[in-house]
């Protein structure tokens, strides 16, 4: 599955109370939506462990990496080595 719908199909039930919905676009700001705060990014890290083995390094937190879908997934493919999807 492609990483994005991976992400995607997390942020819709993790997220929906925050605000995520499937009309949030790929490179809408999270973080400006107000969806991704500081509890929403520690659901985010446990997502990555589980489904993807990643654990970002501690100098890799800075919000262009989390602050769309776009930006995760690349994030995460570039982790895991995988390219962009």
């Amino acid at each position: 599955m492609e990483t994005r719908k991976i992400i995607r199909t997390f942020m819709s039930t993790a997220l929906k109370d925050e605000g995520f919905n499937e009309n949030i676009k790929d490179d809408a700001s999270l973080i400006d939506l107000g969806i991704l705060d500081s509890l929403s990014i520690l659901q985010l890290l446990d997502f990555f462990d589980d489904k993807f083995g990643i654990i970002p390094d501690e100098d890799e937190f800075h919000p262009e990496n989390f602050d769309s879908v776009q930006t995760i997934a690349a994030f995460i493919e570039k982790k895991s080595g995988r390219g962009t999807s």
